[in-house]
């Protein structure tokens, strides 16, 4: 059973979700959003808090708050429940100009803590400027109470995911393609990435029993965690939340290209995901 939180026990452990107003060098035109509003009224919906961090405790700091459905906690702690994961929502904020506030579908697999951050469309990603209104929190409110409708559509891709079974070639494919959507706006790879055979490889091993197989589901989950969470003596922890969503929705969006190609298509289609934006400095595909 998942831990929930009351929003003053957040506060306790994320002073800035509390916070009341904007860090001091914001400007006239910065609008304050604040989190304990937001949270105050999807609890009204039905979503608990399930889990708080910051970037440091200043009470402006970037945040980030875990929201579970009651409907999927009952359904989490019912022994009879042969699903491996259950809906979140990951909602992010600031109150000093570092991060503007967010909020992402996402699923928490119950074989791991790191979890998945989902993107099956423009829609399940919620965003707003700090150039508030009421009538923007009733849009984003309304969203949020019509988030539970697209689970099922997330539950039919993951069993997509585990029917497509890779070869060999399309799993590396797949790790190659997580390597460099990694460090998509480097000039060039870390020196640890010399050998990308090598690297690709400590991509694909499993840490547990259940990533174990070839699966488009097995694979992405293996190397989501690998390369979210790090490889001990290898890679760090990825740590700033932007990048953490960027990479997990661009993960999400990989996976769904195996259900539409494979081989060599499925490969030139995974290269053309990292070629995003006319930025300046990013690697090459």
């Amino acid at each position: 059973m998942l831990q929930t939180y009351s929003l003053n026990e957040a506060i306790d452990q994320v002073p800035a979700i509390g916070a009341t107003r904007a860090a001091d060098k914001t400007s006239g035109t910065y609008q304050f959003v604040s989190t304990r509003n937001i949270l105050e009224r999807v609890q009204d919906l039905g979503w608990k808090i399930t889990g708080a961090s910051a970037q440091g405790r200043s009470p402006h700091a970037q945040h980030r708050v875990t929201l579970v459905h009651e409907k999927d906690l009952a359904l989490a702690a019912d022994p009879t429940n042969n699903q491996d994961g259950i809906l979140r929502i990951e909602m992010f904020n600031s109150h000093n100009l570092t991060r503007r506030f967010m909020m992402a579908l996402g699923y928490f697999r119950f074989a791991c803590s790191n979890g998945l951050v989902i993107a099956t469309g423009p829609a399940e990603t919620i965003r707003t400027k700090h150039r508030f209104s009421d009538e923007r929190m009733e849009s984003i409110m309304e969203q949020i109470a019509t988030v539970s409708e697209r689970f099922p559509r997330v539950l039919d891709t993951i069993n997509d995911f585990k029917s497509r079974q890779l070869t060999e070639g399309e799993q590396r494919s797949f790790a190659e393609f997580a390597i460099k959507g990694r460090y998509l706006y480097r000039q060039s790879l870390p020196k640890t990435f010399g050998d990308i055979d090598k690297m690709s490889n400590l991509l694909l091993a499993p840490r547990r029993k259940e990533d174990e197989g070839s699966s488009a589901w097995e694979v992405y989950n293996r190397v989501q965690e690998n390369i979210v969470r790090g490889i001990e003596g290898t890679t760090r922890p990825m740590r700033g939340y932007g990048d953490t969503v960027r990479v997990n929705q661009l993960l999400w969006k990989g996976a769904e290209s195996t259900l539409q190609y494979d081989t060599n298509p499925l490969r030139n289609h995974l290269l053309k995901l990292l070629v995003k934006d006319g930025k300046k400095g990013k690697i090459s595909a």
